[in-house]
C-alpha cells in the first residue's frame, strides 16, 4: 500500500492540505513571497473585470465543440452538473459549435500556485525548492478533449509536474458510445478505455475528481494513508470496461485494469517507476449508482469497488497482497439560475490480506482493514463566486510495520496508527464562467485560496512520530491560479 494524502490533487491538477486559521506568516520572504502570489492572481482578476466576457468552459477544445459556456456542464470547475454528466456519459461527442481541425479540440492549462505550512518541512520537497513558502508554476497541462469520430471521443491529458519533474501522461479516457431503447425509456451503452480508476465516473464523490479540486504538491510533509482505490495506481495501468446508463437515472460499469509494464511507462514519463506495485492479473472496478431528477434538483446514491492481487515493488517470489475496496457514496446537487449547492459524502472500507508484506517484513500483521471517510458541501453563487469546506477522517487497524517508517517506539505512529482527521477551506473566484474574455473567448480560470487544518496524524495531534512533529504542523495555505486556455 502506498502513503497518500486523501485530500490533495496531484494527477490532472485536482486535490488539498491543511492550515491553522492563526497562523502568522514568520520573516520578510514570507511575506514577499505571498504578496508575489497575490499579486498574480490580483492581476488575472483585473483582467476578468476589464474584458468583455464572451463564452468559455472548463476545458475550452469541450467549449469550442459545443458551443457552450462553462456554467453548462459545471458548478464551478471541475465539479459536474447534470448537463456536464451527460456529456461524458455520451463520450464527448456532442456538437453544436464549432470541431472542424485538430487545433479546436487542443487546451492548455497552466497553475501557479503559492504553498506555506504552518512548519517548515525536514528538508525541501523537491529540488529546487525551500523548506517552506514555495511560490511555482505546480503543473502545466496540454489536453485533447472532444470527438475524435462519429460516437468516439476522448480526455486526453499531458502533464508537466514541478514536484516530480518529470513530464507525464496523465488522466486518459476514451469513450464510444451510442444510445438505444430499453423497456421504453432511453438505454446509453458505453465503452470507456482509461489509465486510472474513477477517472471515468461523472460524479464528484469518487477520487480522479473530487473535493478538493486542487490542491498542492509540495506540501504537507505527512498525510494519512490512503486506500488503493484513492490514487495507488493512478496513471500506472491500463482499463477497458463497459457501461450502461438507462432512463437518465440507472447507472452500471464493469471495467478491467491491468498494470502497464515499466518500459512502456518510462516511455510514457511516469515518475516513481521504481518503487510502483504490479497487479496480478485482472483487477476488476465496479461501479453502480442511481440519480433521480426533479427540477433544479438531482441526488445520486451509489456505490463502487475494486479488488487486486498486488505484487509489492512488482516482486511476484513472496506471492501478493489482496486488497479489496467497497465504497458507499451519495450527492446531493441543486442548481438554479443563481446559486448551486452540492453536498457530497463517500466512505470507503478496504480490506488488506497481506501476505507478501508479511512474510517480507514489511507488515506487522497478515490482515487488516483501513477505513476513508469524506464529507464536503459547496456553494456557487453566479456561477462565478464558490465557497466549499470539507471533513476527511481516516482510520484502520493499527501495523507498526506497514505505518510506523522512522517513528519512534512509544508514538502513536510508533505503533503504526494510521488514524488521521482534518478539515479542508476553500474559496475561488471564476470570472469566466460565464463566458470568456473578448480577446480569447475560450480561456477560463479559477482564482483561489484554500486552507486545510490536521487534527490528529497517525493516531495523536502532538508529537504523533515520537521525533516532535505535531498535525498542526502541516496545516497549509495553498494560493493557486488554475488557467486554461
Amino acid at each position: 500500500m502506498q502513503d497518500q494524502n486523501p485530500e490533495k490533487v496531484t494527477r490532472v491538477g485536482f486535490d488539498p492540505v491543511d492550515q491553522e486559521p492563526n497562523f502568522r506568516i514568520k520573516g520578510l520572504t514570507a511575506a514577499l513571497s505571498i504578496a508575489g502570489a497575490l499579486a498574480v492572481a490580483a492581476l488575472l482578476v483585473g483582467l476578468g473585470l476589464a474584458i468583455e466576457p464572451r463564452q468559455a468552459a472548463a476545458i475550452p477544445a469541450f467549449a469550442r465543440q459545443t458551443g457552450q459556456p462553462c456554467s453548462a456542464c459545471h458548478t464551478a470547475f471541475p465539479e459536474l452538473t447534470p448537463f456536464g454528466r451527460s456529456f461524458k456519459l455520451g463520450g464527448y461527442t456532442l456538437g453544436g459549435g464549432k470541431d472542424n481541425t485538430l487545433p479546436d479540440h487542443l487546451a492548455i492549462m497552466l497553475l501557479p500556485t503559492f504553498t506555506h505550512t504552518q512548519k517548515n518541512q525536514d528538508a525541501p520537497p523537491a529540488p529546487g525548492t525551500f523548506t517552506n513558502n514555495n511560490l511555482v508554476l505546480q503543473q502545466a497541462s496540454i489536453f485533447y478533449g472532444g470527438k475524435i469520430y462519429g460516437n468516439l471521443g476522448a480526455f486526453v491529458q499531458g502533464t508537466y509536474d514541478r514536484a516530480s519533474g518529470h513530464v507525464f501522461l496523465d488522466n486518459t479516457d476514451i469513450r464510444y458510445a451510442d444510445t438505444t431503447k430499453l423497456f421504453g425509456h432511453d438505454f446509453l451503452y458505453g465503452f470507456t478505455f482509461n489509465n486510472t480508476p474513477t477517472v471515468q465516473d461523472v460524479w464528484n464523490t469518487t477520487t480522479a475528481w473530487g473535493f478538493p479540486e486542487v490542491g498542492p504538491t509540495l506540501a504537507p510533509q505527512f498525510s494519512p494513508p490512503g486506500t488503493m482505490i484513492e490514487g495507488a495506481f493512478a496513471g500506472q495501468v491500463a482499463g477497458a470496461g463497459a457501461y450502461t446508463y438507462w432512463n437518465d437515472m440507472l447507472y452500471i460499469e464493469l471495467t478491467g485494469y491491468h498494470t502497464v509494464s515499466k518500459t512502456t511507462l518510462s516511455l510514457l514519463g511516469e515518475p516513481d517507476i521504481a518503487s510502483s506495485d504490479g497487479i496480478n492479473g485482472l483487477a476488476p472496478y465496479w461501479r453502480i449508482a442511481l440519480e433521480p431528477n426533479w427540477g433544479d434538483n438531482s441526488l445520486e446514491v451509489g456505490a463502487f469497488g475494486m479488488a487486486a492481487q498486488i505484487f509489492p515493488m512488482r516482486v511476484s517470489a513472496f506471492g501478493a497482497n489482496q486488497v479489496t475496496d467497497i465504497g458507499l457514496d451519495s450527492q446531493y446537487q441543486y442548481n438554479g439560475d443563481k446559486n448551486s449547492f452540492t453536498l457530497k459524502l463517500t466512505d470507503i472500507f478496504e480490506r488488506q490480506k497481506l501476505d507478501s508484506s508479511f512474510v517480507q517484513g514489511n507488515s506487522s500483521n497478515r490482515d487488516n482493514s483501513l477505513r476513508s471517510f469524506k464529507i464536503s458541501g459547496s456553494w456557487v453563487y453566479n456561477h462565478t463566486y464558490s465557497l466549499s469546506a470539507g471533513l476527511f477522517d481516516v482510520a484502520g487497524t493499527a501495523d507498526a510495520g506497514l505505518y510506523a517508517g522512522g517513528a519512534l517506539a512509544g508514538s502513536p505512529m510508533g505503533e503504526g496508527q494510521p488514524n488521521g482527521r482534518g478539515l479542508l477551506f476553500d474559496a475561488a473566484y471564476l470570472p469566466f464562467s460565464n463566458g470568456g474574455p473578448a480577446i480569447w473567448p475560450w480561456a477560463n480560470a479559477r482564482i483561489g485560496v484554500s486552507y486545510t487544518r490536521y487534527l490528529t496524524l497517525y493516531g495523536g495531534s502532538t508529537n504523533f512520530d515520537g521525533l516532535g512533529h505535531n498535525a498542526k504542523d502541516n496545516n497549509t495555505l495553498f494560493l493557486y491560479s488554475w488557467i486554461a486556455f
